[in-house]
């Protein structure tokens, strides 16, 4: 966990007074001087000035956390509705800590976060909305680690085409080659020759022994 000297977030977070629930990543408590008879406060252990600098992942499960409160509220204490507040950049201190503040509301609770709307004019109003939809197109859009390039490394020797011998197709088994076929012919007539040959030896041991008869 990170945190900073004099912040009292920070230091509810380490005391874990009237908690109500922890896990690696916030704490769930009742604050000491409550805005409602239900009012919980969910508090990032990291401690973020704004919610700009809290991870998608982490500000997910912080508002997950805060909606389970607020389900905890109506059940449990039977609040007639709920207000899911939190303040980032200018509105907080110098020394601020981002959180959530989950508040039960009842009809008589006298509570007031209403605002009286201004009437902008139309070019300006065209204005601010085209900037804000800038940025809402990016919604959805996975943020990617920027990718960290080692120069100290040797980059690596990546094989041409041309350093590999081509490999030769590999000749069917049950199909020989043309070619040999036709050397295989002369085989025949060596074949006869060497048939003719014992023939005529025979017939010349035959006359030898014809011969030497009386």
């Amino acid at each position: 966990m990170t945190g900073m000297a004099d912040c009292e977030y920070c230091e509810l977070v380490q005391s874990r007074k009237n908690l109500l629930y922890e896990d690696e990543k916030l704490v769930a408590v009742v604050p000491e001087k409550p805005l409602a008879k239900g009012h919980v406060v969910v508090v990032a252990k990291e401690h973020h000035a704004n919610i700009q600098d809290v991870e998608d992942k982490e500000l997910q499960h912080l508002f997950y956390a805060a909606s389970f409160g607020a389900t905890a509220l109506f059940e449990n204490l039977g609040a007639h509705g709920t207000n899911i507040l939190f303040n980032t950049g200018g509105q907080l201190k110098q020394d601020g800590h981002f959180h959530i503040d989950v508040l039960a509301r009842w009809s008589e609770d006298k509570l007031n976060f209403l605002w009286t709307p201004n009437q902008l004019p139309e070019d300006e109003l065209k204005s601010i909305q085209g900037k804000i939809k800038d940025k809402c197109d990016m919604l959805g859009v996975e943020k990617k680690d920027k990718e960290v390039v080692d120069l100290d490394k040797k980059p690596e020797k990546l094989e041409s085409g041309g350093d590999k011998a081509p490999e030769e197709p590999e000749q069917p088994a049950d199909r020989p080659d043309k070619k040999e076929g036709k050397k295989g012919k002369p085989k025949k007539k060596e074949e006869k020759g060497d048939r003719k040959k014992g023939e005529k030896d025979n017939e010349s041991y035959l006359i030898k022994q014809l011969r030497r008869m009386p």
